[in-house]
Parts: C-alpha cells; structure tokens; sequence
C-alpha cells in the first residue's frame, strides 16, 4: 500500500498572494509559508500555531490551510481531529486537487485503522477525482483486498474452524520437528575437538 500522505502545500499560491494582495493578506500568506516550512521540518507544534494565525486573518484560502492543519494532526496521531478538519477544509473548498488530495489522506487513515470498508470508499472517492493517480488506484485494490480476507466479526463458526486447522498444522510441525531432532541428537557423539 501506498500509505504516505498527499501533502500540498501551496507555496507559489502563498507567494503570489503576498506579491498582489494587502499587506494584511500578505501576512496571511507569510503564516502559511511558514507553517509549511515548520511541518517539513517535523516542527508539528510550531506548524499548528501558524496555520490557525493564518485561519484567523484569511478570509480565502481557508481550505488549503485546514488540509495542512489536518494533514500536521494525522502526523501527530489525532487522527479523529486530522478527519475533523480535513472535513472542514471540505466546506471550504470547490477545488478538486485539494477534494482529491482529503479523499486519498482520509484512505490512508482509514486503512491504518484497520476500517477497510471506509478506506476503500475513500480511495473510490479519490480515483473519481483524480483517475489518473495510481497510488489510489493500488490502495483501492488493497482495501478490497483486506475487506475479501476479513473473517466477519459474528462468523465464530469460521474462526473455530480456522483455529482448528491451525491447531492441527502446528501439531504436525511439532512432530516432524521432534522427529528431526531426536534424529540428529542420538547420531550426535562428542569429540576433543567439540571441547
């Protein structure tokens, strides 16, 4: 699985702001450019502190700062807050790279949580706005994968079952094994040279 996030961080858009907008607008734009050098250095407290700055005093570009915000709480494991507010950079935002990019992170979060079914319609997601993306394309196939393979959670028949079979496979290892061994130590003599 491809289970690294899509992180954008939009430093030309940042940039360009700062060269046409206010100087208020500017500053905006300059706690973006630094929260996103702090989230690539790993300086997640830092880079937090800087995107809620610029949340306060933007009043564009909302979406973009609260997929970074997201995407730096999924780094630091809160993962319940990183899918809070990528679900608010949702709201804020009709632009597809920026919908692609949560649907695929979302996908990655679900995935590591065990929660196949949510990280294969996650990924579904991601392919319909991206379809040319061949990291969704293989955690989608992963996802379906995991969800085939999953024994249901009220299907102890099958678990019984399975650890019936698991049982008698491993007896039959520790035979051999016992076996092998009982072998090799009876033809086993000690030398001068063993001491």
């Amino acid at each position: 699985m491809a289970n690294t996030l899509k992180i954008i961080q939009i430093f030309f858009a940042a940039a360009l702001t700062v060269v046409t907008s206010s100087c208020r607008d500017a500053t905006t734009s300059a706690h973006v450019l630094s929260g996103n050098m702090s989230f690539t250095r790993g300086h997640y407290q830092k880079a937090i502190l800087q995107y809620l700055e610029a949340e306060d005093d933007m009043s564009f570009g909302k979406d973009v700062v609260f997929y970074n915000l997201a995407n730096v709480y999924y780094s630091l494991g809160e993962g319940d807050a990183a899918l809070k507010t990528w679900s608010m950079a949702e709201e804020n935002t009709d632009n597809v790279d920026v919908l692609f990019r949560i649907a695929f992170n979302r996908g990655v979060l679900y995935y590591n949580w065990g929660r196949f079914d949510e990280a294969y319609r996650s990924f579904r997601r991601a392919l319909k706005l991206n379809p040319s993306d061949i990291d969704s394309k293989i955690n989608l196939e992963d996802s379906l994968s995991r969800i085939r393979t999953t024994v249901p959670q009220n299907s102890t028949e099958a678990i019984d079952e399975k650890n019936r079979s698991s049982r008698h496979l491993l007896d039959y290892v520790q035979r051999k094994e016992a076996d092998a061994w009982s072998g090799k130590v009876a033809a086993y003599e000690e030398t001068e040279e063993d001491w």
